[in-house]
């Protein structure tokens, strides 16, 4: 994004895979840029742009800062918009830049390589602990601590 240098990035609030939200205020470290997170309204001034962040509780902050700047945007900031004919037809006609990671300076192997991809054993393992409930949680502490290794 740097050789494009924007005044503007936008990027969504959370990845669907784990939804930590981090991706917007790491790109913002990187790039050496402001930023701002859970949007919900952008407006633009002399000096650059002014947003309303969305807080608990029904609490919202306005925040004035200068561009270039990143924004992670929080769903249902706007209505969708759907593509016209003629934003169809333009859209055919632009220009797609293809990007390598040589040429953006990056390493030319990938960072992360697949060693196996396997199916998970099934395996129904049901243990029933006799006794009475304190003896049964004893043994369940038991198991978890040595057998299990989770506590």
């Amino acid at each position: 994004m740097k050789a494009e240098s924007p005044d503007l990035v936008l990027t969504g609030i959370q990845s669907d895979d784990l939804g930590y939200g981090q991706t917007g205020p790491i790109v913002a470290e990187l790039m050496g840029l402001p930023h701002a997170t859970l949007i919900m309204e952008i407006e633009q001034n002399e000096g650059g742009i002014r947003v309303k962040r969305e807080l608990e509780d029904g609490w919202f902050q306005h925040v004035e800062m200068p561009l270039p700047a990143l924004l992670t945007i929080q769903s249902g900031i706007s209505k969708l918009r759907y593509a016209t004919l003629m934003g169809i037809k333009k859209a055919k006609s632009k220009e797609v830049k293809v990007l390598s990671p040589e040429s953006l300076g990056g390493a030319s192997a990938a960072s992360i390589a697949v060693e196996r991809v396997y199916l998970p054993e099934r395996a129904k393992q049901t243990q029933l602990f006799e006794g009475n409930p304190k003896e049964a949680a004893a043994k369940l502490v038991e198991k978890l601590k040595f057998e299990a290794r989770v506590i």
